[in-house]
C-alpha cells in the first residue's frame, strides 16, 4: 500500500535548544559532546528547584498559570529544563535561539519548517509541558518569566503564542526526506503529538475511557466533553488542554514517574551479586529469569493485610499532585519476609499508585467507565495486570496493537491528509482492538482495598516527614 501521510509522536516533554535558523546545538562541533545542547529526556529531574520556583511564582502571579497543569509545575517539563540548562551553561545560553519539543523537532526537519517563523507546535506539548491555555492568549506574560529568572525573558515571544492539533498538516514532506525515507515526496505530516496521546488514540479513547501507558513509567489519558468540565480546573494532574488527544474534546493526562523503572531497580538489587561473580551479559540474563520468576511469584500470592507494603514514589510523584522531591517507602517488613513479597509490596505499590489516579479524576466528576492499558507490562506480565485490577478494582482490557503510539499518530496523519473527516472517524476505522481483559476478583479486592487505606497512610507519613525536613508547614 502506498503511505499517503505521515504523523508523528515523541516522548515528552523532551525539549532541545535550536540556534536562531532552528539548527539544532547538539548537530554543530562545538556543542556534539554536550549534554546541555542535546535533547533532555522526558525523565530527566534535574530542574527540581526550578520547577519548584516557577509553581510559587505562579500561585503569587494575579493569574495562576498552573492552574491547567494541575496546579504544580513538573521538573519533567519545558520551561524547568529551559531555565535550569540556561543558569548551568553560558555558551549554550549564547547559542539558544529558541527551545524546541521533540515532537516539533521531527516535523519541522520532516518538512523543512524548523525556521521559527515557519515551526507549527503541538497543542499536546504546548498545553501540557508549556503552560500554553487560550484564556491567557496563549503562553503566559513575558514579565511572569522575567520575575522568575530574567534569563527567561523573551523566550515566550521566541515559542510563540500559536499551537496546532494533530489533525493539521505541519508541512510536506520534503525532497530530501522522501528519498531517504523511500517516500512520496509531498505527502503531509501532522502536527505532532506526545507519544502515550498517541497510543490513547490508537487504543480507541473515547469520553469515559481513560488509558493507562504503561512501561518504564506510566501516563493516563483521558478525554472529556467540553460541556462536562466546563470552566473546572481539575487539580492534580499533568494538565487539561483543549484538542491534546482529540480535536474538539478536553484531553486530561496524570501518570507516575516511576512503574517498570520500580521493578528493574529491584531485580538490580537483587542481581548485584551475580555482576560480582559473572561477566555483566550473564548477569543481565540472571536478572531477566530473575524479574519472570517474581512474576511467577505474583500469580498465587498468599495475599493478607500485614504482608509487607511500600509507596511508588521511588522516583518521586508525577500525580496526583507532582513533587519529585519525595521517595519511596518500605513498611511492615519482618525477618519472614522474602524476595518475592516485597516484589509483591513493590507491584502493589504501583497499582496503589494507579488507584490513586483514579480517584483524583473521579472525586472531581471525571467518570472512570473503562480502563484500556497498553504499552509492554500489559503484554508481558499478567501477574502484574492482575493486581493492577484487583488494586483499582475495574476490570483492564489490554489492547491488541503491540505499538498503539505509532497507530494513534497515523491516525492522526491519516485524518490531517483528509483520508477521514476527522480523528474519530479515522479512529472507527483503524483503532486496535481488545486482546484480553484482566477482571478483579472480588476476595483480594477486598484485602487490597484495606491496604490501599495503609498505603494512604504510609503516603502521608513519608511527605510530612518530607515537609518537616524542607520547613515547610505539612498542612
Amino acid at each position: 500500500a502506498t503511505v499517503r501521510a505521515i504523523g508523528v509522536d515523541t516522548t515528552g516533554s523532551t525539549p532541545i535548544a535550536v540556534d536562531e535558523q532552528g539548527t539544532a546545538l547538539s548537530f554543530k562541533d562545538e556543542f556534539a559532546q554536550n549534554p546541555n545542547a542535546m535533547f533532555v529526556l522526558w525523565k530527566d529531574h534535574t530542574a527540581i528547584a526550578e520547577a519548584e520556583e516557577i509553581t510559587e511564582a505562579a500561585h503569587k502571579w494575579p493569574i495562576d498559570y498552573t492552574r491547567y497543569v494541575g496546579g504544580t509545575y513538573s521538573a519533567e517539563w519545558f520551561w524547568a529544563k529551559l531555565l535550569h540548562i540556561l543558569r548551568e551553561d553560558d555558551a549554550v545560553r549564547a547559542a539558544t535561539g529558541n527551545f524546541v519539543e521533540f515532537c516539533d523537532w521531527v516535523t519541522g526537519t520532516l518538512t523543512g519548517t524548523m525556521a521559527p517563523q515557519f515551526l507549527k507546535r503541538s497543542r499536546c506539548a504546548a498545553g501540557h509541558k508549556v503552560i500554553w491555555h487560550e484564556s491567557w492568549g496563549g503562553l503566559p506574560a513575558d514579565d511572569f518569566f522575567v520575575s522568575v529568572d530574567a534569563r527567561l525573558g523573551g523566550f515566550r515571544d521566541r515559542v510563540g503564542q500559536e499551537s496546532h492539533t494533530s489533525d493539521v498538516p505541519a508541512g510536506q514532506l520534503t525532497a530530501e526526506w522522501a528519498e531517504k525515507l523511500g517516500l512520496p515526496s509531498g505527502i503531509p505530516v501532522a502536527v505532532g503529538a506526545f507519544d502515550c496521546h498517541m497510543g490513547a488514540i490508537g487504543a480507541g479513547v473515547a469520553d469515559g475511557i481513560l488509558v493507562k501507558v504503561v512501561g518504564t513509567s506510566t501516563c493516563d489519558i483521558m478525554v472529556a466533553e467540553k460541556s462536562a468540565i466546563g470552566d473546572r480546573a481539575i487539580a492534580g494532574i499533568c494538565g487539561q488542554v483543549d484538542g491534546s488527544v482529540i480535536p474538539g474534546m478536553i484531553g486530561l493526562e496524570a501518570g507516575q514517574s516511576a512503574f517498570g523503572d520500580f521493578y528493574a531497580w529491584y531485580s538490580q538489587i537483587l542481581g548485584w551479586p551475580l555482576a560480582l561473580l559473572s561477566d555483566r551479559e550473564a548477569a543481565q540474563e540472571a536478572e531477566d529469569q530473575i524479574l519472570q520468576k517474581l512474576g511467577e511469584g505474583l500469580i498465587d500470592y498468599p495475599l493478607t493485610v500485614d504482608k509487607p507494603i511500600a509507596t511508588d514514589w521511588i522516583n518521586g510523584r508525577r500525580t496526583p499532585h507532582a513533587n519529585q522531591r519525595l521517595t519511596g517507602t518500605l513498611a511492615q517488613c519482618s525477618l519472614g519476609s522474602d524476595a518475592v513479597d516485597l516484589y509483591h509490596a513493590i507491584v502493589e505499590a504501583t497499582a496503589f499508585g494507579a488507584r490513586a489516579i483514579d480517584a483524583c479524576f473521579e472525586s472531581q466528576d471525571v467518570p472512570i467507565n473503562a480502563v484500556y492499558a497498553i504499552g509492554g507490562i500489559p503484554k508481558k506480565s499478567p501477574g502484574v495486570m492482575q493486581i493492577c485490577a484487583d488494586v483499582q478494582n475495574k476490570p483492564i482490557a489490554v489492547i491488541q496493537s503491540e505499538q498503539a503510539c505509532a497507530l494513534g499518530a497515523a491516525i492522526c496523519g491519516a485524518a490531517a491528509a483528509g483520508l477521514y473527516a476527522d480523528v474519530p472517524s479515522a479512529q472507527e476505522a483503524m483503532a486496535s482492538a481488545i486482546e484480553t481483559t484482566y477482571s478483579p476478583r472480588p476476595d483480594k479486592s477486598n484485602v487490597y482495598g484495606e491496604r490501599f487505606a495503609r498505603y494512604r497512610e504510609l503516603g502521608r507519613f513519608t511527605e510530612d516527614r518530607l515537609n518537616r525536613e524542607a520547613g515547610h508547614d505539612p498542612g
